[in-house]
């Protein structure tokens, strides 16, 4: 397991005036899971499979309900709570119980683009197949921007997110 690292607001300098209000952050680098590059590209695979089957014995419902799978497998391609981007408040966060899996581009908005884009758009589609560690609290504050689409509802909601991969705040 890796050991916590103390993130001090205004140091380092990406951090400075972005998340004053929380004090210390404590942090774990991501690391991607050694099968997640295997596991994303599996799942990717298998919607471009499914959005590709023009069948009347195929029901569109059952390939919304496959893709929509899909999607969590994508998202969760290094683990549910081992995610490349969190809140601040999942990053405050001792115990995981508490903390939620979040879609930062949303499912259903996701699967009604992917079933209207043609094959050559899927790619750029499932690209935004990002999942993201917040609070229960945090994901409840989400809800009431669902009529945003991806880093935006962040922002209206006031949850900057860290990518522990690389240093950056995500909205």
């Amino acid at each position: 397991m890796h050991q916590p690292v103390s993130l001090r607001t205004g140091h380092p300098g990406w951090l400075h005036g972005r998340l004053g209000a929380y004090g210390i952050l404590f942090a774990m680098t991501f690391q991607p899971h050694p099968s997640g590059d295997r596991r994303r590209s599996s799942a990717t695979a298998l919607v471009k499979i499914l959005l590709s089957i023009k069948s009347p014995d195929v029901l569109p419902e059952h390939v919304r309900e496959l893709v929509d799978c899909l999607l969590w497998k994508i998202t969760e391609a290094d683990g549910k709570a081992n995610t490349r981007y969190k809140t601040s408040g999942a990053l405050e966060c001792s115990d995981k119980r508490l903390l939620r899996h979040e879609h930062v581009y949303q499912k259903a908005k996701m699967i009604d683009a992917l079933s209207k884009a043609g094959p050559n758009a899927l790619d750029s589609i499932l690209q935004d197949a990002i999942g993201c560690s917040v609070t229960a609290d945090e994901h409840e504050r989400l809800k009431m921007f669902d009529g945003e689409y991806g880093w935006e509802r962040y922002r209206k909601a006031g949850l900057p997110s860290v990518s522990t991969s690389e240093e950056t705040i995500a909205a």
